[in-house]
């Protein structure tokens, strides 16, 4: 007759044998294969300089579709003196550009002076003595003489006042009455 300890000590062997023989048995491949890690993310570099508030090389994830605008929000933005009428924020970025935000007054002062022609009116009220001095039989002494007295009467009120000026008669008005306004 078998002994009832060896019965017990072989159940418990066997069902660790088969427990081992289970795990060993279920190896790597029976698990599920992971996916696989996606594909390096493509970065644009472009340097925004000028009127933006950070002023440097900015680098965006390459999504097909960036815009210089996408650059210049990288850079914090645009200033208050940023000439947004000198640029087209809407054209396509690419890498390795130079975005510059020009200034307004830098803009403006090169427009004005270049439309500055010398056929314009000349101002009795605000110009200065180098301006009135332009006019027709007007030299420094009299050009000052028109400011003092604009400023005692409170500027003139029609281009003909301005023959109360000592020294500026009918004649010399005829000569450039054509050339002033107030």
């Amino acid at each position: 007759m078998i002994d009832k300890k060896f019965l017990i000590g072989f159940g418990i062997f066997s069902l660790v044998a088969l427990a081992a023989i289970f795990f060993i048995s279920f190896d790597e491949d029976d698990v599920p294969p992971t996916e696989l890690p996606p594909p390096p993310v493509k970065k644009i570099s472009a340097y925004v300089s000028g009127q933006v508030k950070n002023i440097s090389v900015v680098e965006l994830e390459d999504t097909g579709n960036l815009r210089l605008i996408d650059a210049v929000n990288t850079a914090g933005g645009l200033t208050d003196l940023a000439d947004t009428e000198a640029i087209n924020l809407a054209a396509p970025l690419t890498d390795g550009q130079h975005i510059h935000i020009p200034t307004k007054e830098i803009f403006l002062q090169a427009k004005n002076s270049s439309a500055a022609p010398s056929s314009d009116l000349v101002n009795i009220n605000t110009d200065d003595a180098e301006r009135l001095a332009t006019l027709k039989g007007i030299g420094p002494a009299l050009a000052q003489r028109i400011i003092e007295y604009r400023e005692q009467n409170g500027g003139f009120k029609s281009i003909d006042e301005i023959k109360n000026v000592r020294g500026i008669g009918q004649k010399k008005f005829d000569a450039f009455k054509d050339k002033i306004t107030i």
